[in-house]
């Protein structure tokens, strides 16, 4: 049987070289970069919100896990959760089965009945366990995972909660051209007529102000979806800056009624297309391959589209989705997706469906109780 040790900040240089050795030879796999991924995870830990751990055999690292407390999702939603996540293991059931007992364990003192997961830090990234797609490149922000990873996970008795879903379309059609909209959502983009709408693009000037807007929409927009908590302005302020230092500003897109904000739509380059150049080291020169890298990106990636309640219905979304795509072949990218979108959101699912997107990756969020 392994040994499950508690890991530090001084030495989670075990938590970045086992899936170096797992997926060494998976062209699908992004390394995150390690040196501003130990600076997150070690605000985390100072926080007493995050918990690490090894399995080790024969001196060896062979399975990696973490336990999360996300004390405003339990207070918002009311439901006991620990969270699961940085899972990474060798194909044995054993070592697979000594990692979850840990997390249940640590879940018990938590006072929570139940594990769900795999999410490493926020809800926006890193959600769910890939099911589908593992021959693709994973949108930014999400995760890669061995194939046999579901088997390990479901061996320990976790059940599917949900899936999300990440989709793709390409942004010009066969002569090069900005692909039409599909007619339905053509159509209610061009019968959209509210009194006093504005839709822009961002600026460079304005983009800290906008964020500060799309927020106020965001948590608006997001409060009846499953799963969802408010995000707290200095969480979404620290994400918009690496938005301001790597984005287009024709990608972000913000409506106003009469000067309040009512919806917003991000788009981010497809970032993981340039971050594999540093193979997972910022230094020495993992940031200039990274910088060459980014003039090579080819994707857009759609990640958040918010209406407040009582604009839905009235073709904003479909005016913002026209805007998006517009946007986004202005800024010279030629494929968009979409990630990741929650199964269980019906209007967004209709949004990038109806934009005709298709699915190319399946992420799970199992769930167990302890």
């Amino acid at each position: 049987m392994p040994t499950i040790r508690e890991l530090t900040q001084d030495d989670l240089g075990a938590l970045f070289a086992l899936p170096r050795r797992i997926y060494a030879n998976d062209p699908s796999w992004v390394a995150p970069i390690g040196l501003l991924e130990r600076k997150r995870i070690a605000a985390f830990m100072d926080k007493g919100r995050l918990k690490l751990f090894a399995a080790e055999r024969d001196g060896a690292v062979v399975g990696t896990i973490s336990a999360l407390r996300d004390e405003g999702y339990v207070a918002h939603k009311g439901e006991p959760v620990a969270w699961f996540g940085y899972f990474e293991c060798i194909e044995d059931e054993a070592v697979a089965a000594a990692l979850f007992e840990r997390v249940a364990t640590q879940a018990r003192e938590w006072g929570c009945t139940l594990v769900r997961g795999p999410r490493n830090l926020t809800r926006f990234e890193s959600m769910g366990l890939t099911v589908e797609g593992h021959a693709t490149l994973p949108p930014f922000m999400q995760s890669h995972h061995a194939a046999w990873y579901a088997a390990l996970v479901e061996g320990q008795g976790f059940a599917k909660h949900h899936d999300v879903l990440a989709y793709e379309t390409p942004v010009l059609d066969a002569l090069g051209n900005q692909r039409e909209l599909p007619e339905p959502l053509k159509s209610k983009a061009a019968a959209c007529d509210i009194p006093g709408l504005v839709v822009r693009p961002t600026s460079r000037l304005r983009m800290a102000r906008d964020l500060r807007d799309a927020h106020t929409v965001l948590n608006e927009a997001f409060a009846t979806v499953p799963d969802i908590s408010p995000m707290p302005l200095g969480q979404w302020m620290a994400l918009g800056r690496v938005y301001l230092t790597v984005a287009d500003p024709r990608m972000l897109q913000i409506a106003h009624v009469d000067g309040r904000p009512v919806a917003f739509a991000g788009t981010f380059p497809e970032l993981n297309e340039a971050i594999g150049a540093m193979r997972g080291d910022l230094l020495p020169l993992g940031w200039l391959r990274s910088t060459l890298a980014m003039s090579t990106i080819h994707t857009a990636s759609f990640k958040l589209i918010g209406v407040v309640p009582e604009y839905r219905g009235t073709g904003l979304q479909a005016k913002l989705v026209d805007h998006t795509i517009r946007g986004v072949k202005e800024a010279g990218y030629t494929r968009l997706e979409a990630s990741v979108v929650d199964e269980r959101n019906a209007p967004m699912r209709a949004i990038v469906e109806g934009a005709g997107m298709t699915v190319y990756r399946r992420y799970r969020v199992y769930q167990a109780g302890v």
